[in-house]
């Protein structure tokens, strides 16, 4: 056998050694997150929530497929009318979302919007004007304030609060137009508690 031919040789056990090497290394690291994934619970959502999300996604499914204003209009209607028949008090406790704005008005009084499910959202107003009715605009110097002041926007947190009757959809949603309403809702709501998970 030439030194050429033991060279080769080598060089193929070489890259053997390494590819299985690497075989293993890749399913061990596939295992390692697996396990991961099956030690951290599964978030359990109160059952009103799940009402809320489930109404609200269905909707949204619904107007993107839709070809005329029409068709999302009774995604709406048919939103609101699950909404109004499953979801319960308007006071709840314990919901679960993501931070998704964290900001405070001219005058220093804090918001705060968290996404629940894609593209759905529990809000305080932005403004004092719209806000004159609801007073969901967190007022500083309260416990409140300063927890929400420490929390980061894409953090998971529990919360607790109302949110507003309203006659024709339900619960208060404040978009301005129909797209807004069905595809990306925007829930007035009255925070009590926010804390981190």
């Amino acid at each position: 056998m030439t030194d050429a031919t033991k060279k080769k040789m080598s060089l193929s056990k070489k890259i053997i050694i390494a590819g299985v090497g690497f075989l293993v290394l890749a399913i061990f690291a596939g295992n390692s997150s697996e396990s991961k994934k099956e030690s951290e619970p599964e978030i359990q959502y109160p059952a009103n929530q799940t009402v809320l999300i489930d109404a609200s996604l269905l909707a949204i499914d619904k107007a993107q497929k839709a070809d005329n204003d029409m068709k999302k209009g009774n995604a709406l209607r048919e939103r609101n009318k699950t909404i109004c028949a499953n979801m319960g008090p308007l006071t709840v406790e314990d919901w679960i979302g993501t931070v998704s704005k964290i900001d405070s008005n001219s005058d220093g009084l804090g918001i705060l919007k968290i996404e629940i499910a894609k593209n759905v959202y529990v809000e305080t107003w932005n403004n004092a004007i719209s806000d004159s009715f609801h007073n969901t605009l967190i007022q500083p110097s309260t416990p409140l304030f300063d927890a929400v002041a420490n929390l980061k926007k894409g953090q998971k947190v529990k919360f607790s609060g109302q949110f507003f009757d309203d006659s024709d959809t339900c619960i208060y949603e404040s978009s301005l137009t129909l797209d807004g309403k069905v595809k990306e809702p925007e829930f007035i709501f009255k925070f009590s508690k926010v804390s981190p998970l």
